[in-house]
């Protein structure tokens, strides 16, 4: 069975990765508390908040770059019509859609007929590394809001000022 500690030092192990813990019960109906209305629809969080296990994590700068966009751009039918881009060669243009760049990060699509009002949405992103181990399943993980990273630091005693980001990692657990 693969233990909670193998889990953990997998993850403590990984590059850039500064602290990881489990969160608790306490903290895990705690952070649905700290979502702020602005901000965007953080899809991500509510399945890593739905999932057995969670695990946080503060990584730096030499941490490996998302898989997958963490910044979608919605309209009210939920077709992307914008994306981050993760890298100079990640400009993926689904249906040949004109583009245009808003900086070097993110691409808008230009769809005639996107139905409004459109919205930012944070989507669940892949942990590859916890994929492959026995007994672990459906693992996703997510960048939480900003009131939801100050609490986290504060529980955890990381220190604010530093350039370190968190990220939140679920995951369920597979019977034998």
């Amino acid at each position: 069975m693969t233990g909670d500690d193998e889990i953990l030092g997998k993850v403590r192990g990984l590059p850039g990765v500064i602290r990881a813990e489990f969160l608790q019960p306490a903290d895990r109906e705690r952070l649905p508390e700290l979502t702020t209305p602005q901000a965007a629809d953080n899809q991500g969080m509510r399945e890593v908040l739905g999932r057995d296990q969670v695990i946080c994590l503060f990584k730096d700068r030499t941490f490996r770059p998302p898989p997958e966009p963490t910044l979608l751009l919605l309209d009210s039918n939920n077709v992307v019509v914008g994306r981050e881009i993760l890298n100079d060669s990640d400009v993926r243009n689904p249906e040949n859609r004109r583009t245009v760049f808003l900086g070097r990060k993110f691409v808008l699509y230009v769809t005639p007929g996107t139905a409004g009002p459109h919205r930012f949405v944070l989507p669940p992103v892949r942990f590859p590394e916890l994929e492959g181990l026995p007994r672990v399943h459906r693992t996703v993980s997510a960048s939480p809001d900003p009131p939801q990273d100050d609490y986290l630091r504060r529980r955890l005693d990381v220190p604010f000022g530093m350039e370190l980001a968190s990220i939140l990692v679920g995951f369920d657990r597979r019977n034998a």
